[in-house]
């Protein structure tokens, strides 16, 4: 028999690995709610008949002109920057739709795209966007959106790749980073998909979608990852979603950012088998992997990273702090979203508990 202490205790686990934790009034509303009931709202709450909340960043900000001279065009920037950051964290805060916010930053550190590489905050908000758009849905969907992304194409340098000259900042991400692992391509792969990936670029003062320009784009046919034909994105990408290392390496990412450190690594095959199965559909992914820490008799205490942190600390104890003082604690701990420290993303939560990770 199930009893009540062990669902309050599954409850409470779901709400802070799947989410930030809630307030004493969204956990009142729990009251009487099997954890398998709240899984399943959780990860696809429209057939539950939820609605999902809108864009945070929709209608905030107009494209900013670039005729500004150039410390007016930075104050611009940098003000409209803010105001979008401040409607990220107060959507992390209030959202009705907690493991949505929660796997949109999942993705956001796994694609590490920064607004400091990108500059325009419109283009670097409608990555977000882009991020949130397809947090639970297909992964090859969101693999192929993000490869395209005008933030994606500035950050990696993917716009100023061309046929006689490929840039390889964004290849060799793609597989190392993004999908399969730093042990499963050769720099013959890197070359051979940058070349592929050749001309994409962003009408200038643009901040809508990349274009393909024919005459930038070298369409030799080349093998990659042991497939011959590779000539352009879509045979690209299809060959790397159809790679047999995809499914583990995505699910063993997403799998320690749910379960923790010290998860049992002999559970990824099964996660990658389901994720393989739905034809790398991410909420399967999400369930089996919540469900197995649902198992768990002993479970690893969660170590917060500072956006987690502050997040839950607000919501929790009912606390109000300014978007400056957010901001500043963010900033102050090497954690500001939109500003990922490198390729690889934020540190793992387990480092911010070392003073090097914040100086």
């Amino acid at each position: 028999m199930v009893t009540s202490d062990k669902i309050a205790s599954d409850l409470a686990w779901l709400t802070q690995r799947l989410g930030y934790g809630l307030t004493p009034d969204e956990q009142s509303q729990l009251e009487g709610i099997r954890p398998a009931t709240l899984l399943a709202r959780w990860v696809d709450p429209e057939s539950h008949g939820l609605v999902i909340p809108p864009d945070p960043f929709e209608g905030l900000s107009e494209p900013i002109p670039l005729s500004l001279k150039d410390e007016e065009l930075a104050n611009q920037r940098q003000m409209i920057s803010e105001q979008y950051l401040e409607a990220w964290l107060n959507e992390l805060l209030t959202t009705a739709d907690p493991l949505l916010e929660w796997m949109t930053f999942f993705w956001h550190d796994h694609f590490a795209v920064t607004k400091t590489a990108v500059g325009d905050p419109l283009t670097m908000a409608n990555h977000i966007s882009l991020l949130r758009q397809h947090a639970r849905g297909n992964f090859g969907d969101l693999l192929r959106a993000v490869t395209v992304d005008p933030a994606m194409l500035i950050f990696l340098d993917g716009s100023l790749s061309v046929g006689e000259q490929p840039n390889e900042n964004f290849g060799r991400e793609l597989m190392e980073v993004y999908s399969i692992g730093v042990e499963h391509y050769t720099e013959a792969d890197v070359a051979a998909v940058a070349s592929a990936l050749t001309g994409w670029e962003i009408p200038e003062g643009d901040t809508g979608a990349a274009v393909f320009s024919a005459w930038r784009h070298d369409d030799t046919p080349r093998t990659l990852l042991g497939v011959s034909g590779v000539h352009d994105v879509e045979t690209s990408l299809d060959v790397i979603l159809g790679h047999p290392a995809l499914p583990g390496f995505i699910a063993g990412k997403l799998a320690k950012a749910i379960l923790g450190n010290d998860f049992d690594v002999n559970q990824v095959p099964e996660f990658a088998e389901v994720f393989a199965r739905h034809d790398l559909e991410i909420s399967p992914l999400i369930t089996v992997i919540a469900q197995a820490g649902l198992d768990k008799t002993n479970r690893s205490s969660l170590v917060r990273h500072p956006v987690s942190w502050l997040i839950n600390a607000l919501k929790t104890t009912g606390a109000q702090l300014s978007f400056d003082d957010q901001s500043h604690f963010l900033r102050t701990s090497n954690m500001l979203p939109g500003q990922p420290p490198h390729v690889g993303g934020f540190p793992a939560p387990k480092d911010y508990l070392s003073a090097s990770c914040t100086a």
